[in-house]
């Protein structure tokens, strides 16, 4: 029989073996992120609005500056909001988000994630697939709980990826070519287009963008006497149509593809740089989705349907000295949403609607020598009725907010080991979700605000092999688990001072986290159960200021706090009461200064230097795991803008940092022999960049 054991010395194995089957083991962008005025546009709240009179902590980054800097990926810039910590995980299963200190590596994704306005979820793992960072429309992080809107799974807050929309009146093509050298490693290159055509302009356009890197790895392993053994890639490309037949109604198509290949292992290595000694699994991902949206405007209102359809799939293999063993996660999910939503400016706003979300995930495990032949497969049927409404009170700067989302989901599934199947009939999982805020804007660039929001997760069902194991060892589980929620008490408030020469954000909160899933070891056997534990408390805090003291030169800087605490002891597991949640950074902090001189009307120089900082991850649910390392990652980027082309010289991780991003994980290889492993950095990368666009009015 197949153990944890065996399947935890692959990292990657590991992670799909402790997730539930397996253990037997648009909103599209509608405009520009800023108007030429400078205030920031959002739809947090499904309706476009200014961000600084939204009464929600949230981080806006457009597109056009992502490029400009040369992000990559979403582990580039994300941290840039306080109270997010990220790091890439380096191998097919993406990267780790957390948001004011709510982690879990069991369950439905925690932190919502969404692609345009097409919602993905993990189903029973918490998945956020690797986003590359090019022709966006802008990224929306939302702090907090968005259960209302947002439903399931927001309950931390929500990541929006906001791609480019087809444009109906402007044709534009665009490319980025880089290449770099990564110290103790190699050479890395990738390319970059895309392309928007107005077939009929003002009512039919398409546009393309496709992308592919191939970066060199910098992990050695002595031991195999191998040297640079985590290359990696990444492939996407998507699609967009937008066909607006009448002067009320525009309907837009969407394709996305991405793929990413790890066929040496991630970028998990001991302290002294080598791959781990046990069994390092190949990995790759594709994830495939598509979509529709149509609106329509009404006299003071906008009708909006949305449908998505995603497949996930990761596959992951390794060889052991008893043989492969080859692992499958393949997670199916299609959405429904139809809601409609006030315009206008009038003291009443509103949106309601309804959600619709059916998904699969299929698991299988093959590993012959120890005799497992799994199959699993889980089912969830979700429905939802939400509406949100703020009222702005006559006469006073003062708006109230209230809104409620009932959901409810169907769990159902079944496992097959070696062939004999066991149903499993799960459960149904309700919820009421409200939010609350009252807002007071005592001038036009200034909110005040205070909040109160309820956040959820379904439950999930326990494998069958620890249901059995558990009775004959003397562990009780439940055959399915509950439900989670969250409820998030916040103040803050958020300003353009000085003439929009200082912005400034800043909130205090408070969450309380029910029922949060936890493993649970089985004694005598290599296995985990599932157990619901009392739940979490995180106390916080957050502030950034951003300054423009002269032209060309802006001043950023964040930092947060985050106390994520366990509240009780956990038996039999390493959680005790008081003990960190797992993968949580308690301090955050960022800053960064931009400068671009006007050199002459066909050229500017532009120069960028950021820090990044995290504290030590832990793992408290494995007594043995050791923290991980404070991380400090600096960039540098210096370049010539020269109207149509661009020309960059760039350094990532300038300093070198090599420390342990995540806890490190401890595996007894042998009596007395330990293995010791954590995700790193990319070791420092210098390298060049070049980019072009041509674009003009449709004829």
């Amino acid at each position: 029989m197949m153990s944890v054991r065996i399947a935890s010395h692959a990292a990657l194995i590991c992670a799909a073996l402790v997730s539930v089957p397996v253990h037997a083991q648009e909103q599209v962008g509608t405009g520009p992120a800023a108007t030429g005025d400078d205030d920031i546009l959002v739809t947090a709240r499904k309706r476009e609005e200014r961000a600084i009179d939204v009464p929600i902590a949230i981080t806006a980054i457009s597109g056009a500056q992502l490029e400009k800097r040369g992000a990559r990926n979403l582990a580039d810039f994300l941290q840039e909001a306080p109270g997010v910590g990220i790091y890439d995980g380096g191998s097919a299963l993406g990267t780790k988000i957390t948001i004011r200190g709510i982690s879990a590596s069991l369950g439905a994704n925690e932190n919502g994630f969404y692609l345009d306005d097409l919602p993905f979820t993990g189903v029973s793992v918490p998945i956020s697939p690797d986003v590359r960072a090019w022709d966006l429309d802008r990224v929306e992080i939302l702090r907090g709980p968005q259960g209302t809107l947002f439903g399931e799974g927001s309950m931390g807050g929500t990541v929006r990826i906001l791609t480019q929309g087809a444009n109906l009146d402007e044709w534009e093509a665009k490319g980025l070519g880089f290449v770099s050298d990564t110290k103790g490693g190699g050479t890395n290159a990738g390319a970059k287009g895309a392309f928007n055509a107005p077939v009929i302009p003002g009512v039919l356009a398409f546009r393309v963008a496709g992308t592919h890197e191939r970066y060199q790895g910098w992990v050695d392993n002595s031991a195999a006497r191998k040297t640079n053994v985590n290359d990696h890639t990444y492939d996407t490309f998507r699609a967009k149509m937008r066909f607006d037949p009448v002067e009320n109604l525009s309907i837009t198509g969407s394709y996305w593809l991405s793929k990413s290949d790890f066929p040496g292992g991630g970028s998990s290595a001991r302290d002294d740089g080598q791959q781990s000694r046990a069994t390092v699994p190949s990995s790759s991902s594709r994830l495939e989705l598509y979509g529709a949206t149509a609106r329509y405007d009404l006299p003071g209102a906008q009708l909006f349907y949305a449908f998505s359809h995603s497949d996930f799939t990761l596959p992951q293999q390794a060889t052991t000295v008893r043989g492969p063993i080859n692992v499958l996660i393949d997670i199916g999910v299609e959405s429904h949403e139809l809601r409609m939503a006030s315009t206008g400016d009038g003291p009443l706003q509103w949106t309601v609607g309804g959600y619709l979300r059916n998904a699969q995930r299929n698991d299988s495990v093959l590993f012959a020598f120890a005799g497992i032949d799994n199959d699993a497969e889980l089912r969830t049927r979700a429905r939802a009725l939400f509406g949100e409404a703020t009222y702005t009170l006559p006469g006073v700067p003062v708006d109230l907010t209230a809104g409620l989302r009932y959901f409810e989901d169907r769990l159902r599934g079944f496992e097959a080991n070696s062939g004999v199947v066991t149903d499993q009939p799960g459960d149904t999982y309700k919820s009421w979700n409200p939010r609350f805020s009252v807002a007071w804007h005592p001038q036009a660039d200034m909110t005040i605000y205070a909040s109160a929001a309820k956040g959820f997760r379904s439950g999930q069902i326990q494998p069958t092999v620890p249901l059995a194991l558990g009775p004959v060892y003397g562990v009780d589980l439940p055959a399915t688990l509950s439900q989670d929620s969250i409820w998030t008490y916040e103040v803050g408030a958020k300003a353009d001072l000085l003439g929009r020469k200082v912005t400034v954000e800043a909130a205090l909160f408070y969450s309380d986290w029910k029922d949060v899933a936890v493993r649970i070891p089985i004694p005598g056997t290599s296995f985990n159960g599932l157990i619901n534990s009392d739940g979490t408390r995180t106390k916080g805090a957050e502030l950034s200021i951003t300054a423009r003291p002269v032209p060309g030169l802006t001043l950023a800087a964040s930092g947060a706090y985050v106390d994520a605490e366990y509240i009780g002891n956990v038996a039999g597991t390493g959680i005790v009461k008081g003990a960190a949640v797992d993968d949580v950074a308690k301090f955050t902090a960022n800053a960064s200064a931009d400068y671009t001189a006007v050199l002459s009307d066909m050229a500017q120089l532009f120069a960028r230097v950021d820090w990044q900082h995290s504290s030590p991850r832990r793992n408290s649910s494995y007594a043995s795991f050791l923290p991980g390392d404070r991380i400090d990652r600096v960039d540098a980027r210096i370049g010539l803008d020269l109207a149509q082309v661009t020309l960059a010289l760039f350094a990532e991780n300038l300093t070198n940092e090599n420390g342990a991003t995540s806890f490190r994980q401890v595996q007894a290889l042998a009596p007395g022999v330990l293995d010791i492993t954590s995700n790193r950095l990319r070791p420092r990368t210098l390298g060049i960049e070049a980019s072009f666009r041509f674009g003009g009015p449709a004829r």
